[in-house]
């Protein structure tokens, strides 16, 4: 059974507001893989977010296909529903 990554529990656990950095710093302190890394990283560098709704919205828009399968896709879906909901 392949992994699945969390990305929910990393924006709980962040501290707002936050950075696109802080939520790369977080994923790289738990071994997220690197072909998502690599695609993640020039996406969401620079950005501000003050709210974990404001992450989870972004995230919804901007998470491609390719991305949330390398996730494991079942967390990334549930993630994109919330950033909808509450867009």
């Amino acid at each position: 059974m392949p992994q699945t990554y969390n990305l929910g529990e990393v924006i709980s656990g962040l501290s707002y507001p936050a950075t696109g950095d802080d939520m790369i710093t977080a994923l790289e302190g738990r071994n997220f893989p690197e072909d998502f890394m690599s695609e993640f990283r020039p996406m969401i560098k620079d950005k501000k977010f003050n709210s974990e709704d404001e992450l989870h919205a972004f995230l919804a828009e901007n998470l491609t296909t390719h991305m949330a399968g390398l996730l494991g896709g079942a967390t990334v879906h549930d993630l994109i529903e919330r950033g909808k909901k509450t867009a």
